[in-house]
């Protein structure tokens, strides 16, 4: 199965994804975790080219984080599906839609042709941590912020109005989890979510 959690910097979303990991391989499961952009050494390279890089025109950022996808694909995640491992993803294509489409204001149908003239894959469940972009901000003020993350209020605004409509529009995949409760409210919310899929 392969699960992807998707939000805005700052919602959690790394410290719960370790903590499902945990809790999915304490009851016996076989769990990959993996993040993008990364997850392998070339995606780690370009995660970095693409989170401290000065300056970066919006087209050049899509492409780097599909390049990145598709080496996480090939490397990690399709190696373990074939195997009947759980794939736990930290963000995934929804992201791209919601940062780079929404975000950055790229066509969505340029996006929707990548995908399918690469045939990138829809994760069988996503897990979205909403949270408004000024509850995010408070909480990663006392950490190193990159490039991606020091866009400007509006820019995670319509980030997260990305996210809600990919919600809307797949509901029975994506699963919208209230990202601004507390941390264990949210990782019953997340198990709960997957073990009701299992």
């Amino acid at each position: 199965m392969f699960i992807t959690l998707e939000g805005i910097d700052g919602s959690g979303k790394t410290t719960q994804i370790a903590t499902l990991a945990k809790r999915l391989r304490a009851q016996g499961h076989d769990v990959v975790l993996t993040r993008e952009p990364g997850g392998t050494a070339v995606g780690e390279r370009l995660r970095t080219v693409l989170l401290e890089s000065a300056d970066m025109q919006p087209r050049t950022e899509l492409l780097l984080m599909f390049a990145a996808r598709l080496e996480n694909l090939a490397q990690i995640v399709l190696p373990a599906l074939a195997l009947g491992r759980i794939v736990l993803c930290d963000r995934y294509l929804d992201a791209t839609y919601a940062y780079q489409g929404y975000g950055r204001r790229l066509p969505l149908p340029l996006i929707d042709e990548l995908v399918r003239s690469l045939a990138v894959p829809q994760p069988d469940l996503t897990l979205l941590l909403d949270l408004p972009p000024e509850t995010a901000l408070a909480r990663r003020c006392d950490r190193r912020i990159d490039r991606i993350e020091a866009a400007d209020p509006a820019f995670f605004k319509r980030v997260r109005q990305g996210y809600l409509a990919r919600a809307e529009a797949a509901p029975e995949r994506i699963v919208v989890v209230d990202g601004a409760r507390a941390f264990h409210y949210v990782e019953e919310a997340l198990i709960h979510a997957v073990l009701a899929r299992l």
